[in-house]
């Protein structure tokens, strides 16, 4: 009897009522990675999502340090890279099916977003573009399971700017019929997605920094901490509302959607600039300066891009900076009119979102459905995203 074609095993996976995957996430804050196993049931406006279980690899210190100097560095180091989280990929992989209890064979798939390491949107002067690493073919290899990953670059051939892509997966999971519900993601940079029942009226962009530009400044300030742990070191400092002002002048906070940034404009450079010039002793104040301002450019998106269109409920956060009381407590103060609540009370854990939300879209690439929000993006059209590699 032969074997059945690539093609028939696809097929099959997708025939089936439900699939069980497993999603992969590095951010733009390299923390490290989170993984998660989900049971997917149905597809695009059927889907449901069971967690089966969750869990962050946190990058060990060597290994982050050498992530970092990638975003600057070679070609051979962005070679070698590529294999080298491709490894750490697939065996996260490996530890939550594990930890699961669930065999590797009895996984339909994986969804690796991998590391994003440059991103170049439209409107620079640079060729638009954006590489993520983590060979898939490793994943593959280790894993024995067929791989979705690259996401982003099929969008930016379509014209968009491949980000940011968790809208569609909002769009799927969030929206509810009478609520004007915004869903907010601060990772390493923050971004939002205003719901609406119909697709081609859901606007989303990045906002500006999340997470980035706070924990360039708080390695600066504490070499043991890798962040601004609980958000400690912000409450210390006062904001410099002067600056803030400045820095609030930032042509990408003006400019109208769809956009999209990352560290290149809000990053090292961004930080080293401010560090330069503010001096030692207020560099507790220049901290919870830009902590406000992810909360004050956040603020600004709702006011200009959104509130002039829609009316807002609620704003329902996701992502690491949830996990940092002096920020939210500024989003808090300056977004007061709105319901404010969390993922958690969906049943998708505030670290998991981003993870799962690219295991949904690997579900739809496998059912060969466009995964792409072109508002949001950018994009001419709606796309089927990712590309496959097979065990």
């Amino acid at each position: 009897m032969s074997r059945p074609t690539v093609i028939e095993r696809i097929q099959a996976m997708v025939d089936k009522p439900s699939r069980v995957a497993i999603g992969l996430m590095s951010g733009t804050s390299v923390d490290g990675i989170d993984a998660v196993l989900v049971r997917i049931n149905g597809v695009g406006s059927a889907t449901r999502v069971e967690t089966l279980a969750a869990q962050t690899y946190p990058f060990r210190p060597d290994t982050r340090e050498k992530i970092f100097h990638v975003f600057t560095g070679s070609t051979s180091d962005v070679c070698q890279m590529n294999f080298e989280l491709g490894r750490l990929f697939g065996v996260a992989a490996c530890q939550i099916a594990r930890q699961a209890g669930i065999e590797m064979e009895a996984v339909d798939f994986v969804a690796s977003h991998g590391q994003t390491i440059y991103h170049v949107p439209h409107g620079q002067e640079m060729t638009p573009s954006t590489l993520q690493i983590g060979e898939a073919s490793v994943i593959a290899e280790l894993t024995g399971c067929v791989t979705v990953s690259d996401f982003r670059t099929r969008d930016v051939a379509a014209g968009g700017d491949g980000a940011p892509l968790v809208p569609y997966f909002d769009y799927l999971l969030f929206q509810e019929e009478g609520i004007h519900r915004v869903m907010v993601n601060i990772g390493g940079i923050c971004n939002l997605t205003r719901l609406d029942s119909d697709l081609d009226r859901v606007i989303a962009f990045d906002t500006g920094p999340g997470n980035a530009l706070i924990d360039e400044i708080a390695r600066h300030l504490s070499s043991e901490q890798p962040y601004d742990v609980d958000g400690k070191l912000a409450a210390q400092g006062q904001v410099d509302e002067t600056l803030l002002e400045e820095l609030m002048e930032h042509a990408y906070f003006h400019k109208s959607p769809p956009k999209s940034t990352g560290r290149e404009l809000f990053g090292a450079g961004f930080a080293h600039n401010l560090l330069r010039r503010v001096p030692p002793e207020r560099h507790l104040d220049l901290l919870a300066t830009v902590t406000a301002l992810t909360a004050q450019s956040l603020q600004h998106s709702l006011a200009r891009f959104i509130l002039p269109w829609s009316p807002i409920d609620e704003l329902v956060f996701s992502g690491g900076g949830v996990h940092n009381p002096t920020l939210m407590a500024m989003i808090q103060d300056r977004c007061h009119a709105f319901k404010i609540r969390t993922t958690d009370g969906f049943g998708i854990a505030v670290d998991d979102k981003e993870a799962i939300a690219f295991a949904v879209l690997g579900n739809e690439t496998l059912h060969g459905r466009p995964g792409n929000v072109p508002r949001a993006t950018g994009a001419s059209k709606q796309v089927v995203l990712g590309k496959l590699s097979l065990p």
